[in-house]
């Protein structure tokens, strides 16, 4: 708790306003919907009205003074006339998009935060939204030790919490004003209740608490639709165990399908009502074919390596990216634990048959979180960045650290949680003192 409080401290004194993504619009559309549950201004959509209620002339004017142009462009200059709205700034830096922002759960939750609070600067409606998110960050790292320590013990659960907590980029959106914090709050809380779910006495307890987590957590942002796919495997995982007879077993596959049609019925609920905010439907709509720019090898290896190093680090809008070594060295790591959670589960070395069952869910997660992520981007031939990954974040640790273990003897393990450990607080303390620190201290 230390360890992230400390990290939560420097990116809140170091990361100027404005400059994590997106981070205007986030805070327009918040504070559209705070003036409208206040009553300052009549609910529904204002889009085209001379009346500003987001403050989009000041949001500019702040983000001039604190560098914006500068940091998203590399040196780039703010536009010699500020506009008045997003749309007419030069270059156009994009729309609050109030008419269909009006839905999703993080800007219900923020905006009534700030319906409660007297009117306020932007920068001060900003940090206020990234306190929200540090919070979200907190509670992640909690449940998180509550999940990990269920599903792997003491001394798994310690690891997997301090490599949290040493994890660079989740401390950076972890004070960003936007939804990802709440996102990832919510995967973490359905692995926990996975944990919980598996390892304890069947309840329907824990499975109705990984699937309020899994519609938070998709109602909250787009990469939180596979956390529902993720519960419906983990709820299959926790009922597997309790089908002993075969009319039970024929009982257990009727449920099955069922629960599977309530699934895809249910996420094509948040589908629509979330469309216009998502614009699912060019996903779901046009063909599964990628597009030529994507049907490349080049592509897909360029593609993946930056999902991968942006999952450890990226700074600003992926502007400020770690060394090469740097990337090589936590790029090593990985593929270390990749084999050695691979050979572990194949083997089923030292695993009881609970805990391999956790493992084949966290990987499972993972294998569904980047198909969603290919999904929604690479066959588009766009950018992704790896914290659409941090919905799993804390399985993807689960599985790092036993990919690790599985590759000393038992009696090592404490060591061998050490060594990993000093070794991403190195990298952590490196890619601070090299990249973000140089990146933003002069602008204060």
């Amino acid at each position: 708790m230390a360890l992230f409080t400390s990290h939560l401290l420097l990116t809140f004194a170091l990361i100027p306003p404005w400059q994590q993504p997106d981070e205007h619009r986030h805070v327009a559309v918040a504070e559209l919907h705070a003036a409208q549950l206040a009553l300052r201004i009549p609910p529904g959509p204002t889009a085209g009205s001379l009346y500003d209620p987001a403050r989009e002339g000041e949001l500019l004017e702040s983000m001039a003074r604190y560098h914006w142009w500068e940091h998203r462009n590399l040196r780039g200059e703010p536009p010699w006339f500020l506009a008045r709205d997003f749309d007419a700034a030069a270059p156009p830096i994009g729309s609050s998009d109030r008419s269909n922002a009006t839905r999703p759960t993080y800007y219900l939750v923020v905006g009534r935060l700030l319906s409660w609070l007297p009117p306020l600067s932007v920068v001060e409606d900003l940090y206020i939204l990234r306190a929200v998110s540090a919070i979200f960050g907190i509670l992640t790292l909690w449940i998180a030790w509550l999940g990990s320590r269920e599903c792997l013990g003491t001394l798994g659960g310690s690891t997997v919490v301090l490599l949290l907590a040493l994890h660079p980029q989740f401390a950076i959106v972890s004070t960003a004003a936007s939804g990802d914090a709440l996102v990832n709050l919510a995967g973490a809380c359905l692995w926990w209740q996975a944990t919980v779910a598996v390892k304890r006495k069947f309840t329907l307890l824990p499975i109705g608490g990984m699937w309020c987590a899994a519609l938070i957590g998709a109602s909250a942002d787009r990469m939180g639709i596979p956390l529902l796919a993720v519960a419906f495997v983990a709820s299959i995982a926790a009922i597997k165990p309790y089908v002993t007879s075969r009319q039970l077993r024929t009982l257990f596959t009727r449920t099955t399908v069922v629960a599977a049609v309530a699934s895809i019925g249910i996420t094509a609920w948040i589908i629509d009502v979330l469309g216009g905010y998502y614009d699912l439907g060019r996903l779901l709509t046009q063909s599964l074919t990628p597009v030529p720019e994507a049907m490349t090898w080049d592509f897909f290896m360029r593609f993946t390596s930056f999902v991968h190093q942006s999952w450890w680090f990226s700074l600003g809008w992926v502007r400020y990216a770690p060394p090469s070594w740097w990337a090589t060295t936590a790029a090593l790591i990985t593929m270390i634990a990749a084999i050695g959670a691979g050979r572990r589960l194949l083997q089923g070395r030292n695993f009881d048959t609970q805990t391999r069952t956790l493992i084949t869910v966290a990987a499972t997660s993972l294998v569904v979180q980047l198909s969603a992520v290919y999904y929604v981007y690479f066959r588009f031939a766009n950018g992704a960045q790896g914290k659409s990954l941090f919905p799993v974040l804390v399985p993807c640790l689960v599985l790092l650290w036993t990919g690790i273990e599985a590759w000393v003897p038992s009696s090592r393990r404490g060591h061998a949680a050490a060594a990993l450990i000093v070794i991403l607080a190195l990298l952590d303390a490196t890619v601070w003192s090299l990249v973000a620190i140089p990146a933003y201290y002069a602008s204060f």
